[in-house]
């Protein structure tokens, strides 16, 4: 029988991350009681992605409850509370990162289909069954699973080389996880996923390109009516805007790291009209691209940019 997880219990959330100067690690847990599960939380910094070990329960995040077993894997956003409401020897391997972690150390994963489907998409929006879900092809779950144990191994050791050493084991695990996860639900929902999941891989290999609405739902083999609102509903936004929000954080990453005149980072990240590509950017991020510029290369501001939410 699942264990029922305290909705009243209050305790203190341990603070994970055991370098202060290292935006990662990885813990293996065990929920079997509600001593060892903590109550509804949320990391305000960081992203927390879960791969199931072993035993089953039941996660609640956004109002939703999923059935989790072996193989599951998931993302929780930053500040997305959830909890584990049910719970039967679950035992959980929890990667913890900043969001700056994961792009300055693995830059080139965003252009596979299982990276998006993790961090861009929102999948619960798809859930139909509550045995839907993200999972581990059977195949690389367990080198997933030694790969995870060797990290967590790391979190009791303080010698010099374990943070190159975490840091290794952890970006082949991204890359199996982006490469071999895959949307577990009825076949027409499963297409309907890998042709979204596709064509963000497309976005962002060719973010500067002309895309129109047309082609966007050719890709995914859908009206454009339909296509519209669907992409609205997986990734928050409708499409469009996540093409300019996409071209802003690739700009932003060009102005820190290149020499280039603002004429030429516009036209690279597919502005035709640096004009229009300030006025973005101060929409978008509430300083112009030229204050930017110079507030990172005096020190006076660090290169993270946090999008303007609500426009």
């Amino acid at each position: 029988m699942f264990k029922k997880a305290s909705q009243n219990k209050v305790s203190k959330i341990k603070n994970y991350v055991i370098w202060d100067d290292f935006g990662l690690v990885c813990r293996k847990t065990l929920h079997s009681n509600e001593l060892d599960t903590p109550p509804r939380h949320a990391h305000k910094d960081f992203y927390e992605l879960v791969t199931v070990a072993s035993g089953h329960g039941v996660h609640q995040v956004g109002g939703q409850e999923y059935e989790i077993g072996p193989g599951s894997v998931f993302l929780i956003q930053k500040s997305q509370s959830h909890c584990y409401v049910k719970y039967n020897n679950l035992l959980i391997y929890n990667l913890i990162f900043s969001e700056r972690f994961i792009r300055s150390c693995l830059p080139d994963l965003n252009h596979l289909p299982g990276y998006q489907l993790l961090f861009n998409l929102s999948p619960d929006k798809a859930v139909r069954n509550p045995s839907d879900g993200i999972r581990i092809i059977e195949d690389f779950f367990p080198e997933v699973l030694h790969l995870l144990e060797r990290m967590d191994k790391l979190n009791s050791s303080a010698q010099s080389g374990d943070k190159t050493m975490l840091l290794s084991l952890f970006a082949y695990v991204m890359l199996l996880l982006a490469r071999h996860c895959h949307w577990a639900g009825p076949p027409k929902q499963l297409a309907y996923i890998e042709q979204l999941t596709g064509l963000l891989s497309s976005l962002e290999k060719k973010f500067a390109a002309p895309w129109s609405l047309e082609q966007m739902a050719r890709i995914c083999n859908m009206s454009v009516s339909s296509f519209r609102q669907s992409f609205r509903r997986m990734t928050g936004l409708p499409p469009l805007e996540y093409l300019v929000q996409l071209r802003l954080s690739r700009a932003a990453g060009m102005l820190v790291n290149s020499n280039e005149s603002m004429d030429s980072v516009a036209a690279a990240c597919g502005f035709n009209d640096v004009n229009y590509f300030s006025k973005q950017f101060k929409k978008h991020f509430d300083i112009l691209p030229s204050r930017y510029r110079k507030d990172c290369q005096a020190g006076k501001r660090a290169p993270d940019l946090v999008l303007i939410q609500n426009l």
